[in-house]
């Protein structure tokens, strides 16, 4: 279980107090400045992550291959791409997550 309160918790928590004959709901700032950031819900499970991962890489093995036989700029320009995207797969692996 998250150990963490989310943004909509505290926000449920405020504290309603009356003033000048009206209700009005305050948020305590030490429940602010205690919430974590807010982060986006996880796309992708990390089991798909990884298959991304592998395909990405296997897809790269490839074209590496063949560009080691006969370079090709086309090919050239989608190892690029293909090394960027798994970087960025890389980095969603490790970050938790997009």
């Amino acid at each position: 279980m998250n150990d963490l309160i989310s943004r909509q918790a505290a926000i449920s928590r405020a504290i309603t107090i009356t003033m000048f004959g009206r209700d009005i709901r305050v948020v305590g700032v030490s429940e602010l400045e205690n919430l974590p950031p807010a982060q986006p819900d996880q796309r992708y499970t990390e089991e798909e992550l990884r298959v991304f991962a592998h395909g990405i890489s296997l897809s790269l093995l490839s074209k590496r291959s063949a560009q080691h036989w006969r370079y090709d700029k086309d090919t050239a320009t989608k190892i690029e791409f293909l090394e960027r995207l798994y970087d960025k797969v890389s980095a969603d692996m490790k970050g938790g997550q997009g």
